[in-house]
């Protein structure tokens, strides 16, 4: 609501932390990995809906950093991903 996305990728961390001391089942190695590689790209992360299909979403800390962790996960083999634009309207 402040337009502040820092902010919300706090607000983000923090849901995903308390979702993993509520559910130490709702993430994997393969999640784990993927969180740890876009850390440095981004300011916030987390699984999102009703589980199953999983779908993460991750906020890149400026559109620099959003070009380069798609590169990087396009050419990284160790990650099967579809990519989806997406953007934060202010």
């Amino acid at each position: 609501m402040n337009c502040d996305v820092d902010e919300l990728g706090e607000i983000m961390l923090e849901a995903w932390r308390l979702h993993q001391e509520l559910d130490p089942y709702c993430s994997n190695d393969f999640v784990d990995k993927l969180f740890s590689f876009a850390s440095p790209y981004c300011c916030g992360y987390k699984l999102v809906g009703a589980g199953g299909g999983g779908f993460a979403l991750l906020i890149a800390k400026d559109t620099q950093r959003a070009k380069e962790l798609r590169q990087r996960l396009e050419d990284e083999r160790d990650f099967e991903v579809k990519i989806y634009d997406w953007q934060i309207s202010l």
